[in-house]
This record gives structure tokens, C-alpha cells and sequence, in this order.
């Protein structure tokens, strides 16, 4: 069975449960969104880019969701792009990209953090959930073992750490 226009909506929906319940704090509707033996892996991120965890059930994200919600309290939000999505009206793939704001106003705002989310997605009783979610953080600049030749990317990198723009070329 081919996906319907209604599969690839209850996906959407699926992703904005899961983003406004990670950043609300809302830690049962989170683990919800995934299949009882679901699993949530993440990669890349600070302050440990090499190392990876993995939660799997839904106790397991609920916990992580909560520990999530306890260093943040709000202060993120976390932004996907439409994903691609290809199936067969049963189970499901996806890819997008992802942003985690700082919202307010200048200059406290900004991006944080971005990245890929690579998805499972499995229909149980007319409902999608995840069946599997990676998420892998984009390289850090303080990551870098070489600086970007590129000027702009430099005073761009210097912008996102909140250093201040001297006005002074780059060496």
C-alpha cells in the first residue's frame, strides 16, 4: 500500500508532537510518540562529539526527556525542516535537518545547535510513532582542526560564540 496525503500529515504531526513536547517538558505525550520498543540515539554532541547514547522503550526516553527538560526549562526550541518521507502506508523512513533555537531577541538568541534526524516511523492503530530516531549533531567550529579559509564562515563561527566583530581583516 502506497503512503496517502493523511500518512505523510499524521508524520507532520508526529514531529510537532515530539519537538513541542521536548521543549515543554511534556515527558509522557514525548515518549508517547515512539513505539513501545522505539528507540532515540543521538551522536555529536557537546561536549563529547564522539561518543553516542542510546535510550531505548519508552521509559527509557521518558527519562531522557525529563533530564532534557531539567537543564533547559524551556529556554530551547527545537526546529525541523519538512522531512522527506518514503514508505508503504505501514512503516516509514524520513530525513531532516534540524536547528535548536535560543528564542528571545537579539543578541540571546540564536542557533545552538544543528544537525540531521534520520527516522523509522511505524503506524500502530492508525497512529504514527517512531520506531527508530537518530539524531546526528553537525560538527561544532571548536570541532574544526583547521580554521575555514573562508572569511565570512570565520566571523560568521565568531558571531555564533559571541565574539565580538572588530572589523579587523582576517589573517
Amino acid at each position: 500500500m502506497a503512503m496517502t496525503a493523511l500518512d505523510h500529515e499524521g508524520i507532520r504531526q508526529l514531529l510537532a508532537r515530539y519537538s513541542l513536547a521536548l521543549d515543554f517538558g511534556d515527558t509522557a505525550t514525548l515518549a508517547a510518540c515512539f513505539a513501545p520498543e522505539g528507540r532515540f540515539d543521538e551522536t555529536g554532541l557537546p561536549p563529547e562529539p564522539s561518543e553516542s547514547q542510546r535510550f531505548e522503550g519508552r521509559p527509557s526516553i521518558a527519562a531522557f526527556a525529563a533530564r532534557f527538560y531539567e537543564h533547559t526549562r524551556g529556554t530551547v526550541r527545537h526546529w525541523a525542516s519538512q522531512p522527506v518521507v518514503e514508505g508503504d502506508g505501514r512503516d516509514a523512513t524520513g530525513v531532516a535537518f534540524l536547528m535548536v533555537l535560543r528564542p528571545g531577541t537579539a543578541p540571546r538568541t540564536g542557533v545552538v545547535l544543528t544537525g540531521v534526524y534520520r527516522d523509522r516511523y511505524t503506524k500502530i492503530d492508525d497512529r504514527w510513532h517512531f520506531a527508530a530516531r537518530e539524531f546526528t549533531a553537525d560538527p561544532q567550529p571548536g570541532d574544526r582542526e583547521t580554521a575555514p579559509a573562508d572569511p565570512l564562515v570565520n566571523r560568521f563561527d565568531d558571531f555564533v560564540a559571541g565574539r565580538p566583530y572588530t572589523g579587523e581583516p582576517d589573517e
